[in-house]
């Protein structure tokens, strides 16, 4: 009697697959489960991909990890499939999969497919032009479903589901609007964080102001999603915009800050603006208060800046506390005499860049890559050309845009020196304190214990 082989069956269905033809997992399993029995065999295992793809990229299918795991684990003599299309349509990843059988002498078996195998040359040769023919439909799909997503990225329509939508908008007949019915909360977001510049307290504020389920996770993708100022991927008019450039800047300046409120009531002014002199490391914010009335309990706050390594581990020899209200006081008083210093400095800097010329306008880019599209569409060029000249143009738009970058300009500063900022900003509570400065400046650098450059945003 022939040696009892330990069979693992492999079944794999996708989603669209199943719905039209009805191949399902079960059918597949009880086929493979008779024809098992029938050739003496006993089944070790049951791996199934449901909702895969047999060309879908081999590391996202996760079944045939744990196939290959207990291959390599000697558990297994023989892999059975329904048909070579449940196994693989991708060459290269059939090849890889197969020289790790070839290493722990495991055979696989297509009952399907008596034809197909790597035993014979007819069976090899049927083999190898399944794997291409089925790679390349695949393939050819694939490319027509991206031509398709970027036509309708290009005219403004909807590429996933409504569930995705940011806040703030709704889907109308297949494109994305402004909802009427969130509106004014997404503007009153932006408002509320540009004048303070704390996630946190603008989340609390919209919480308690218009009592909604606002999460920490909308707002941050408030802060991050280009929808917000109308733009998806190459289109820059995808969608109305809540936000204008200058104002998304505003905005990703606040995100990268991250300004924390203290749950203490202390406001930090300059939180992530400094670091050690000595080591380099980002200073960290503490403080301490005393009571200043009895009677009303009313207390006095003390904020300061340290180093972090210093207190933990004292891998810094900085102990130094860096008192808010002296860099308050330094900043209140030279505020003027630093902005001057800071743009003598990047002025020559500026002397030294040699102006960039620009080839193309953005406008004849994109004319350009709209022609090459309707080419493609047409059948006038081939895919790999199409692809090539997207690609091309695509880049040469990004560089542009990145050429196009507004210079930074300091006129805000310049007005807010020639007034009486001192009054004004004695004017203001301890978050409009925090508020103005995270606004104002960038970096303070340090050298020892004093302020040696200011830099502005």
């Amino acid at each position: 009697m022939d040696k009892i082989l330990r069979a693992a069956l492999y079944i794999r269905v996708s989603t669209a697959e199943q719905a039209m033809h009805g191949k399902s997992l079960q059918a597949q399993r009880e086929c493979l489960e008779a024809y098992a029995t029938a050739n003496n065999m006993v089944v070790v295992g049951l791996y199934a991909d449901e909702g895969q793809t047999a060309r879908k990229e081999l590391k996202k299918r996760k079944e045939i990890h744990r196939l290959i795991k207990d291959v390599e684990a000697g558990l297994i003599d023989i892999i059975l499939f329904w048909k070579m299309d449940r196994w693989f349509r991708n060459v290269s990843d059939f090849y890889k999969v197969q020289d790790i059988l070839d290493t722990y002498h495991v055979t696989w078996r297509a009952i399907a497919e008596p034809n197909m195998n790597l035993d014979t040359r007819d069976g090899r040769l049927n083999l190898n032009i399944m794997l291409s023919i089925g790679q390349n439909e695949v393939d050819t799909t694939s490319e027509r479903i991206k031509f398709t997503v970027n036509n309708m990225i290009d005219n403004g329509r909807l590429v996933w589901g409504e569930k995705n939508i940011g806040f703030g908008y709704r889907i109308v007949d297949g494109r994305i609007e402004k909802d009427p019915e969130t509106e004014h909360i997404v503007i009153d977001v932006y408002r509320h964080l540009m004048k303070y510049r704390t996630k946190r307290k603008t989340m609390i504020y919209i919480q308690d102001t218009y009592h909604i389920n606002f999460s920490y996770s909308m707002l941050r993708t408030m802060c991050t999603s280009e929808f917000y100022i109308g733009k998806y991927r190459d289109n820059d008019h995808y969608c109305p915009a809540y936000l204008t450039m200058e104002e998304w800047q505003v905005i990703q300046d606040i995100n990268r800050s991250n300004v924390k409120t203290a749950r203490s009531g202390r406001s930090y002014y300059f939180a992530g603006m400094m670091r050690c002199p000595e080591c380099g490391c980002k200073l960290a914010s503490t403080g301490s208060s005393s009571i200043i009335n009895r009677k009303t309990g009313e207390r006095k706050h003390y904020c300061y800046y340290h180093c972090n390594k210093h207190l933990l581990d004292r891998r810094c020899n900085n102990g130094y506390n860096y008192s808010q209200n002296l860099i308050e006081e330094y900043l209140l008083q030279n505020l003027a005499n630093e902005y001057r210093k800071f743009i003598g400095a990047i002025t020559k800097v500026q002397d030294k860049v040699a102006p960039t010329v620009k080839k193309r306008t953005k406008s004849a880019i994109i004319e350009e890559r709209n022609r090459v599209n309707m080419l493609f569409q047409k059948g006038r060029i081939d895919y790999d050309y199409y692809e090539k000249e997207y690609e091309k143009l695509s880049k040469e738009l990004s560089e542009l845009e990145e050429v196009a970058k507004p210079v930074v300009s300091y006129a805000h500063i310049e007005r807010l020196l020639q007034g009486d900022f001192i009054k004004m900003y004695n004017k203001l509570d301890e978050p409009g304190k925090q508020a103005f400065w995270q606004s104002l400046i960038d970096y303070i650098e340090l050298e020892g214990r004093e302020i040696r450059a200011v830099y502005f945003k």
